[in-house]
């Protein structure tokens, strides 16, 4: 199958899989990252169009509460689970989304990589909240 390379520029990106610590004595666990990403790759985003219907983001202790969305669409060789984990996309043009981290949400997957014409098979959802 032949493959042709998607028509946008791709920047860095870095992602941290979460990882479940050990059970403490009564059986909690809770969700840890590296300090270093697990995976280094290149990414093209688009900044998400999704928008709460409610004011549920904001409340008494955050009036300034933001919730913005990324959609990151990450190459076929990505192999993980994505569940849980940060990302981070490093565009040189721009400084303030260098120094944001997005959860991933839910559980993406792959496309079918052999049905999947270009260099991108996941498009993976992140969202950071502000405030």
């Amino acid at each position: 199958m032949i493959s042709f390379p998607m028509p946008f520029a791709s920047v860095p990106c870095k992602i941290w899989l979460a990882h479940e610590s050990e059970e403490d004595e009564w059986g909690n666990s809770e969700i840890t990252y590296g300090e270093q990403p697990d995976i280094e790759t290149r990414c093209v985003y688009a900044p998400g169009r999704q928008r709460p219907e409610t004011a549920d983001d904001i409340e008494e202790g955050r009036p300034d509460g933001a919730r913005v969305a990324m959609t990151f669409y990450l190459p076929k060789e990505v192999d993980a689970d994505l569940r849980g984990a940060l990302i981070a996309c490093q565009p040189q043009s721009d400084l303030t989304l260098c120094a944001m981290r997005f959860e991933v949400v839910g559980q993406p997957f792959s496309y079918q990589r052999e049905n999947t014409p270009g260099d991108y098979s996941w498009c993976v959802e992140g969202v950071a909240y502000l405030g």
